[in-house]
């Protein structure tokens, strides 16, 4: 029971995030104004504006997402308190939600200022991570090894952990790009509020995002290579590498398009269905697949 509410976790956390991009993408942010937690100075606002609707309804959801995390934290140190790796990536869920929600607060009280969103992405991605890493860690039906493959398998998760490290850096580096308006700076968009205002500096950051990029899908091809060698975890490897090039592909699409608002929340929803595939591939190795 415990296993599958993790599962449901995870689901409820990987949409409580895909709401905050279609806050991002409607431009609804502002929508309650600086009041927080209520919306407008109101517990129950005017829903006439859907700008209104969708911000409100997403906090709601966000605050039933810390019930849930909470009730899962809770259950998983009650029912697996032998663990050591369990109860550290528990307190790590809830020391991640609390300040998450103290960031969105922040956010929401200071007007959304420049830049600022970028905490707001960087720790709910490291939750989702979080969350499906706790969840394996709570399935303890182990996959045997071929001991003549486990220095090959080793040497290929502990590459890939790198690489997935840069993909952490990427999606930070490109939320900033983003949420700095140094993304309208390099497209020539007008923005209302700039961070990044140097045409230079804009572009060194947008260059570096595109590094990471290429790096990424290195290390995706590499790992791929060595999955279908090893034939472990070959779905999730095909899966990575196809999303990390959707990715690429979004981006480009950014740039052709200059349409900064939708596209930017879309590559942002890949990029979390890319972290979900990556903590899976994280989560398979460390807690389920049987080393010695």
């Amino acid at each position: 029971m415990m296993r599958k509410f993790s599962i449901f976790t995870v689901i409820f956390t990987f949409i409580a995030l895909i709401l905050g991009n279609l806050v991002v993408a409607t431009d609804s942010g502002d929508a309650c104004g600086t009041h927080w937690p209520l919306c407008n100075g109101s517990v129950i606002p005017d829903f006439t504006d859907y700008h209104v609707i969708i911000e409100y309804s997403h906090r709601m959801f966000t605050t039933m997402l810390g019930l849930v995390i909470l009730v899962n934290a809770i259950g998983a140190l009650i029912k697996y308190r032998d663990s050591k790796a369990v109860r550290w990536l528990t307190y790590l869920s809830f020391g991640l939600l609390l300040f998450q929600s103290m960031i969105g607060g922040l956010n929401v009280l200071l007007g959304t200022p420049p830049g600022f969103t970028t905490f707001d992405v960087t720790f709910s991605q490291l939750l989702l991570l979080t969350m499906v890493l706790l969840s394996y860690s709570l399935h303890r039906r182990e996959t045997p090894l071929e001991p003549n493959q486990r220095k090959s398998v080793t040497m290929s998760y502990r590459a890939f952990t790198i690489g997935f490290i840069g993909y952490i850096f990427q999606i930070i580096l490109g939320a900033f790009f983003k949420h700095s308006a140094a993304s309208s700076v390099v497209l020539r968009l007008p923005a209302q509020e700039y961070l990044i205002e140097s045409p230079q500096l804009a572009n060194v950051i947008y260059s570096l995002h595109w590094v990471a990029t290429v790096v990424v899908a290195v290390g995706a091809i590499w790992f791929l290579i060595y999955s279908s060698k090893l034939q472990y975890h070959l779905q999730l490897a095909w899966l990575y590498l196809i999303s990390i090039i959707l990715n690429a592909v979004v981006g480009v699409a950014i740039v052709v398009t200059k349409n900064v608002v939708v596209m930017s929340s879309l590559h942002m929803a890949v990029s979390t269905t890319t972290m979900v595939i990556g903590g899976s591939i994280l989560g398979g190795y460390w807690f389920k697949l049987k080393k010695a």
